[in-house]
């Protein structure tokens, strides 16, 4: 139904979530005020630092690069600049779990400082570029140094409660009301960072989606599909148009299944034959959740 639509609009798939920004790859070294920009997180000492401090140098990435891994001695904690990154857990068995999807101002590697070895990987889902800091930096007793260190721990708490609200999503929704939830706030992610919240695209693949939100890949599929025959959400492949970010909040907040929340919302005027679709595959969730 939007598919014609989406075909001219997804040439580039990045251009609604990434503008082009020259500048931005011409830089190599960030200020420490440049990274409490980057991180969104106010420096208490600015004239002091203005001009002072260390440099701290940029790494390129490439897609599907593996920016540390399990078990690597630590020795940095990284700034994504811009791109996308996935943090993964695995087990002793090779399974997945991705953590958190990190993208422009997320602080990555801090799990590395309590035994001086990463518990988790970093992938690189895009091409991107990371502010090095090596931890030594923290343990100065300048004022810059002082200063970096406030700002890293205030990151490392807003990363551990966006992890947690990850987690929770795993037990406390059904799977539809995961994906919806995931939407909505990938898209205030967007808007933080001064991107459409409307309209971007999904640098994660659907297995990624279903590995942290604890689902199958033909789950978080049917689910996308249920968005789609709602209304509430356009999808042609990677790219996502949110059409209605108030009836996607309501349909991850209220308890009632997706067939009983579609006769709800009469606007949307669902003709018979699209109920019924929704109806079989809401009847497929709740055999397999």
């Amino acid at each position: 139904m939007h598919t014609s639509k989406f075909a001219k609009m997804s040439a580039n798939p990045w251009r609604s979530a990434v503008p082009p920004d020259p500048k931005r790859y011409t830089k190599l070294f960030s200020s420490i005020l440049d990274i409490g920009e980057l991180l969104q997180v106010n420096c208490s000492h600015r004239h002091e630092l203005n001009g002072a401090g260390p440099q701290f140098h940029h790494r390129r990435v490439k897609i599907g690069e593996l920016i540390y891994r399990l078990g690597q001695p630590f020795e940095s904690l990284y700034i994504v600049r811009f791109g996308f990154v996935k943090i993964v857990l695995r087990n002793a068995e090779g399974d997945e779990r991705v953590l958190t999807f990190s993208m422009k101002g997320s602080l990555l590697g801090f799990d590395g400082i309590h035994d001086n070895h990463y518990c988790t990987e970093a992938i690189a889902l895009t091409d991107g570029e990371l502010v090095v800091i090596p931890f030594e930096y923290l343990l100065g007793t300048k004022c810059f140094y002082r200063e970096l260190e406030t700002m890293i721990y205030m990151a490392i708490s807003r990363e551990f409660t966006e992890e947690h609200a990850g987690i929770s999503l795993s037990s406390s929704l059904k799977s539809e009301a995961r994906v919806a939830y995931f939407l909505e706030e990938l898209a205030k992610r967007y808007a933080a960072i001064g991107y459409s919240s409307r309209e971007f695209s999904l640098p994660m693949t659907r297995r990624d989606i279903g590995c942290y939100l604890g689902l199958s890949l033909e789950t978080v599929s049917r689910s996308f599909s249920t968005l789609a025959l709602l209304r509430i959400i356009a999808v042609h492949r990677q790219h996502i148009k949110i059409l209605d970010p108030e009836l996607l909040h309501r349909f991850h907040s209220s308890p009632l299944t997706p067939v009983q929340k579609a006769r709800n919302i009469r606007s949307l005027s669902l003709n018979p034959l699209r109920l019924e679709r929704i109806d079989k595959r809401s009847h497929l969730f709740e055999i397999e959740h």
